[in-house]
């Protein structure tokens, strides 16, 4: 193989790729990325047997061939050179990089040692926006749980239901769901399950560019095409809880208040619960009470102007779900809404009614 491509292409498309691959793997193919020459571009390629990622760069291809080298090694000495042209060769199990004064010879393994990366070959399914689906990720992906032992709702439940897809994400204290227009209606409607690391990083790649984002489906695996990346994942096989039932339909006491005023009304009483995580939300006629204490750090209380709705109310909520929260909403205005202090409480975005946030309170 001998090519020549940019460092700026080189850069991106490590980027997009070497992320998935781990580090001390027993089986030492997987530590590599794959280099190959394709169709008169650089092919790119990683994958830890659950997710493959592909890309493709730009170069003048010279010589065709392919090898799989350490996806750390590559990607920090890619982006260590300071010239913008690099010639790379590859000789048997070794590939040799040239840029200026700059020359490096990697040692790699074979391409036929390289796990082959499912292909989901068919007609796309559907397709969205790319900025679209970022915002949506990034008010919901947080939400979902870490234990392995529920694979379920460790993953981000996705629905196609016509025009719009709905991602939700629950750990079964809280729930994020946000919907997202499609670029058309889907033929039938569709329910999966998508792992969260799939999901982490479909939305870094997503910060490479804008544009459309074509979603494929088999019967077991994804596919997300987006500009010259794919991302190809298993489903997680199993039922997501039927979370729409807890939703609630009606609340006695609803307060639109300033995100950044509630986030730091948050933040000051946090420092008095280290321990529970607990702070007691109290809605007033005009305001809003966020009160924590603790034995050993003291007490802490702090008002925040509120325009309230129906009848004064408290609950105890865990102060990271409500945080977590508001961290992801852009909009300088928050609704909450509240039943009692053993019901579930709602956050929405003011002005908007694609996104919804439901966390229990906790009961003392």
């Amino acid at each position: 193989m001998k090519v020549v491509c940019t460092k700026d292409n080189l850069r991106r498309g490590l980027f997009a790729v070497s992320r998935v691959v781990g580090s001390g793997n027993p089986l030492q193919v997987l530590n590599n990325i794959l280099v190959k020459t394709d169709q008169g571009r650089v092919k790119l390629s990683s994958t830890n047997l659950e997710i493959g990622v592909n890309t493709w760069i730009g170069g003048k291809i010279e010589e065709e061939g392919a090898l799989t080298v350490p996806a750390r090694l590559m990607n920090e000495y890619i982006n260590n050179l300071p010239a913008d042209k690099v010639l790379i060769t590859v000789k048997d199990t070794v590939l040799s990089l040239e840029s200026e004064n700059y020359h490096t010879n990697i040692k790699g393994l074979s391409s036929e040692d390289f796990p082959l990366i499912p292909q989901v070959l068919d007609e796309p399914y559907t397709k969205v926006d790319s900025d679209e689906l970022k915002s949506a990720l990034a008010e919901t992906v947080w939400a979902a749980a870490n234990n392995e032992t529920q694979p379920e709702i460790s993953g981000i439940f996705v629905a196609f239901e016509d025009n719009k897809l709905r991602i939700a994400a629950t750990d079964r204290y809280r729930l994020a769901e946000r919907v997202v227009p499609l670029a058309a209606a889907v033929a039938t409607n569709k329910e999966a399950i998508i792992p969260s690391r799939t999901i982490g990083e479909l939305y870094k790649i997503l910060s490479l560019g804008k544009g459309g984002v074509e979603i494929y489906f088999s019967e077991s695996q994804v596919l997300f095409k987006f500009d010259e990346t794919e991302i190809i994942s298993r489903l997680i096989d199993g039922n997501y809880p039927d979370y729409r039932q807890i939703i609630p339909k009606t609340f006695k006491t609803e307060a639109e208040v300033g995100k950044s005023e509630l986030l730091h009304a948050l933040k000051a009483a946090s420092l008095f619960a280290p321990d529970s995580n607990n702070v007691q939300v109290e809605a007033g006629k005009t305001e809003l009470t966020v009160a924590a204490s603790s034995a050993a750090a003291g007490e802490n209380v702090t008002k925040v102007a509120a325009a309230v709705k129906g009848d004064s109310n408290s609950a105890v909520f865990n102060f990271r779900y409500l945080i977590d929260c508001l961290n992801a909403l852009p909009e300088e205005k928050v609704i909450l809404k509240m039943i009692n202090d053993a019901s579930p409480a709602m956050l929405l975005p003011a002005g908007r009614d694609n996104y919804l946030y439901i966390v229990m309170p906790i009961k003392l």
